[in-house]
């Protein structure tokens, strides 16, 4: 097994190395997925439905869709190997039945060892990454998944390889995204068995820092993945009033229905509506960052999103320009812990 490796070393100023992650490009799963394409044979099921990249990609989207089960995933697989676009083509085999040479060649190519993107990872993500943190991620290369972009799972992550080819520079974004979540799981604190108001301030915690590091409007020959991501940026820029005030509402809504988290996250922190509580976490993280300096966000991500939340919030009493936060997420604030921008 060959894997493109990178090696990150990490400085802040004249300071000794701060953090070290390594992070290998694991290209396995996507040449077992395109070396059944069209062979019309029988796909094996049972090493499928054991296989950890399937099962941690359906858990991660059928938190979005109820769709996203094994057995769809399953009979969208061997309509691939028998040459077939799926009649609901959930998992976007289409692309990978049209490109499959063209994917074989780039799987190969990476598994080789070609390829270089430690300094662009580097420059961004060492500025946020705690003393001492020592982080070693594998990025999965994905065909046949839900969503063009990736997503992330302890110190695995998942980029779909479709989307992404012939963008490197798009390439080194993602993968500084991705890795950057699993450097979130080493220092921030867990929050998936919190409240659901608080569940869902964390994961706009999150998401909002790591694409405003990962930024992909800094990018200046976009390929076609990092021009979606640009356009999404833009999207979000003129909807930005909007995303706040439907941050207000998510939050009404997790208070006071069972399922609400979950219509909240489906909404809010889906692709499917261009994320934009994404883009409430990235004007909040550059608000903090621009006021208060790096080390204060650095030390508020180590503590609960109240204190991110409320800092925001104090931000905002001083500062005009910035987006207010809705009254039922204030009130919120207001009964639980109070933070200074001090």
């Amino acid at each position: 097994m060959k894997f493109l490796v990178f090696s990150l070393s990490f400085f802040l100023c004249s300071m000794p190395v701060l953090a070290a992650a390594r992070v290998t490009v694991d290209a396995d799963f996507a040449k077992q997925v395109l070396s059944e394409v069209c062979t019309r044979q029988n796909i094996d099921e049972e090493a499928i439905r054991n296989d950890p990249a399937v099962t941690g990609m359906l858990k991660h989207f059928s938190q979005f869709r109820d769709y996203f089960t094994m057995e769809a995933y399953l009979s969208a697989r061997q309509d691939a190997a028998n040459c077939v676009v799926p009649e609901k083509d959930f998992f976007r085999f289409a692309g990978v039945l049209e490109d499959r040479e063209k994917l074989s060649a780039i799987v190969y190519e990476m598994a080789s060892g070609q390829g270089e993107h430690s300094t662009t990872i580097t420059e961004m993500l060492a500025p946020y990454a705690p003393a001492g943190l020592s982080y070693e991620g594998r990025a999965v290369l994905v065909v046949g998944s839900p969503s063009c972009g990736g997503w992330s799972r302890g110190s695995t992550f998942f980029v779909d390889l479709p989307c992404i080819s012939g963008d490197p520079e798009g390439l080194k974004y993602l993968i500084a995204h991705e890795s950057y979540h699993g450097m979130q799981e080493m220092f921030m604190r867990e929050s998936s068995s919190a409240s659901p108001v608080l569940k869902l301030l964390g994961e706009v915690m999150r998401e909002g820092t790591a694409t405003a590091i990962a930024d992909f409007s800094k990018i200046e020959n976009p390929g076609s993945y990092t021009r979606l991501s640009q356009r999404v940026i833009e999207v979000n820029a003129r909807r930005q009033a909007s995303n706040f005030a439907l941050l207000d509402m998510a939050v009404q809504y997790a208070q006071t229905q069972e399922e609400g988290y979950d219509a909240a996250n489906g909404v809010g922190l889906s692709g499917a509506y261009d994320s934009p509580f994404y883009y409430v976490g990235v004007v909040m993280t550059r608000a903090i960052e621009s006021a208060s300096g790096r080390q204060v966000l650095l030390a508020l991500l180590k503590e609960s999103p109240q204190k991110f939340f409320n800092h925001y919030l104090a931000l905002t009493a001083r500062d005009d320009s910035l987006p207010k936060l809705g009254p039922v997420l204030s009130e919120w604030l207001s009964e639980s812990e109070t933070a200074s921008p001090d």
